[in-house]
């Protein structure tokens, strides 16, 4: 009995651990926003180069580091980049090339070459940021978020830019959305209770809902393919880490457990594991946990 005891124990504590993680990346540079082709063949991310003045979005064959290469050819940088639903194309953040004051655009871009098409600007002449492109599942509308009214909200625009749509209404800050699979909702942080937090909302701007309530930070959702659950960064144990809960924000876990900076986490695409952006290595790499 007592045998038997200890092992019930150790297969408790197994189950409860996450294992270590796989580390995806080797050169150290500082990266930002990972995220994978439909199919798990390729892995995209941004990468700050030249001391930290410049990023540059890359993409990469997974397995295989050495293969990341540039997605354009732009002079200026472009960083954040997502996969379409076909893996053919890909939206990401322009920095404008028209020479106004600091602008951010989002472009469309083939992956078998060819200059991004913008399908997001301030066209009223005075500075904004377009940010953090998400593609609806269907390929169909993208969702961001842009300072173009003013203060940070979501927006909702078919893939060709046409019908934008303002989706949030706060006096605050916006930002990060991210599709549930049935794409009928989006999640996003906002600061609309005070700290960051993490809320969902229907398309048409309907239905904003509270999602994780902690005394700290919680930002960058990510929805689970089978769309049970949720991935976010929070610091509400004192260093930002990875956690994932219910789809509902309901039994949240600390599945990154590391004293170094974890953030931007992605779902791989079978649900088994989420990828991020992590210090824990000798400078800044991308890793991937897979979920017990």
């Amino acid at each position: 009995m007592v045998s038997w005891g200890r092992g019930l124990i150790l297969i408790c504590v197994c189950l409860n651990t996450a294992p270590a993680p796989e580390r995806l990346t080797t050169d150290g540079l500082d990266k930002q926003r990972p995220t994978w082709s439909r199919d798990g063949k390729q892995l995209a991310f941004s990468r700050h180069e030249a001391g930290g003045t410049h990023i540059w979005q890359y993409v990469m064959n997974a397995g295989d580091p050495k293969s990341a290469h540039r997605v354009t050819k732009r002079a200026v940088p472009d960083y954040d980049g997502v996969f379409s639903p076909d893996g053919k194309s890909m939206l990401l953040v322009l920095v404008s090339q028209s020479g106004t004051q600091g602008n951010l655009d989002i472009g469309l871009t083939r992956l078998d070459g060819g200059d991004p098409k913008i399908v997001a600007s301030e066209t009223a002449g005075k500075v904004a940021h377009q940010e953090w492109p998400a593609w609806s599942p269907d390929g169909k509308r993208f969702a961001y978020s842009s300072t173009h009214e003013g203060n940070q909200e979501i927006y909702v625009s078919d893939v060709d830019g046409k019908n934008a749509t303002r989706v949030t209404q706060s006096p605050g800050l916006d930002a990060h959305p991210c599709w549930t699979p049935d794409g009928k909702a989006i999640f996003f942080t906002t600061d609309r209770w005070g700290g960051m937090e993490i809320a969902r909302v229907a398309p048409d701007g309907s239905g904003v809902t509270r999602i994780t309530q902690s005394p700290g930070f919680d930002d960058y959702p990510s929805v689970s393919p089978d769309g049970k659950r949720l991935a976010f960064v929070s610091n509400r144990d004192g260093n930002l880490e990875i956690y994932v809960s219910k789809i509902d924000g309901s039994s949240p876990r600390n599945i990154s457990n590391h004293p170094k900076r974890d953030t931007t986490p992605t779902w791989t695409p079978d649900g088994s594991g989420i990828t991020f952006v992590t210090e824990r290595y000798e400078g800044v790499e991308l890793a991937t946990i897979r979920l017990p």
